[in-house]
């Protein structure tokens, strides 16, 4: 998932607008788009604590990727340490973008203090087709 890509050029992106300028359906970034399904508040992030970058491209389906630039939630505690929320759109490509959402793994340690986390995650069905997201998020310390 995280290949040297970086996240910050996109810092300032907004997903883009389909059908006559109307918000794409599953868009968390427009003030006018839904996201498909509230979290439990049971699982609700902190409202502080570290990130993870995470980007790279999608699985190849008709002949084409997305890429998925992108901040994962803070930490949500579980009994095996944490998880992070890990959301939102791919990039414009093939006249379609892909809105994907999951969580991440627990923490996998990495030396001096930081950690990484895998995600594998299904994209949205859009013209015919699903990407698969599969990878690491970048390395933070807790």
């Amino acid at each position: 998932m995280y290949y040297n890509y970086n996240p910050n050029a996109y810092a300032g992106f907004h997903p883009v607008a389909y059908n006559n300028g109307m918000p794409h359906p599953y868009n968390l970034n427009h003030p006018e788009g839904a996201p498909r399904n509230d979290m439990q508040k049971d699982q609700s992030p902190e409202k502080e604590g570290h990130t993870h970058a995470h980007s790279g491209a999608t699985s190849c389906q008709d002949k084409h990727t997305h890429l998925h630039p992108g901040v994962t939630s803070t930490p949500i505690h579980n009994k095996e340490g944490h998880v992070h929320k890990i959301w939102g759109n791919t990039t414009f490509d093939d006249g379609h973008i892909h809105y994907y959402e999951d969580y991440t793994s627990p923490p996998i340690p990495l030396p001096d203090g930081y950690h990484t986390h895998y995600a594998e995650i299904k994209t949205t069905k859009n013209d015919g087709h699903v990407h698969i997201i599969k990878g690491f998020t970048a390395p933070s310390k807790s």
